[in-house]
């Protein structure tokens, strides 16, 4: 840098380092690699495996959730930015448990996040139709990321419209 010291250079990417990660706040809390614990979770079944990649600066955040069972695997992004809905096209509903739902209308989620809670909860609402032999169904989901204290857990719990029970998955920092 011109005109600015060495030491101070020094001082002032010192700071930066440290501030950084206190700039993108919460995101960066929940950035990283989660996988399911699965006895402490909702059942899985047909998966035998879920992992949760989180990554984001500022108001944009990344999950891709991964599920599997021996060598098949699906994989889904989610681009969110805070407060803003986004439309994400969804090319396996990965929520069919044996009901002979699959993602329907335009093949597409429409998702909307935000803080919670002193950045220690993010919420997304999500809004798309699943096709079944009655026919399409207008379906909303209510998710909930939730942070333990000391940043190891990460408990999701969703709420759909088209079911009375709530779905809980806890993941263990990877």
């Amino acid at each position: 840098m011109k005109g600015v010291s060495r030491p101070a250079s020094l001082l002032l990417f010192v700071l930066m380092v440290l501030f950084l990660p206190l700039a993108n706040g919460a995101t960066s809390a929940f950035t990283g690699t989660w996988v399911i614990d699965r006895e402490a979770s909702t059942p899985i079944d047909p998966w035998s495996r879920i992992v949760l990649e989180i990554s984001g600066q500022g108001s944009e955040i990344t999950i891709e959730r991964t599920v599997s069972a021996g060598r098949r695997s699906s994989s889904q992004v989610y681009p969110l930015r805070i407060g803003e809905a986004v439309k994400v096209p969804v090319d396996w509903w990965t929520g069919n448990r044996h009901i002979g739902a699959y993602i329907g209308g335009d093949g597409t989620e429409t998702l909307q996040a935000q803080w919670l809670d002193g950045k220690s909860v993010l919420r997304i609402e999500s809004h798309y139709l699943l096709a079944t032999s009655q026919g399409e169904s207008r379906v909303r989901s209510y998710f909930e990321y939730r942070l333990s204290p000391d940043g190891r857990e990460l408990t999701v719990m969703e709420l759909r419209s088209s079911r009375n029970r709530p779905i809980v998955h806890v993941f263990q920092r990877s």
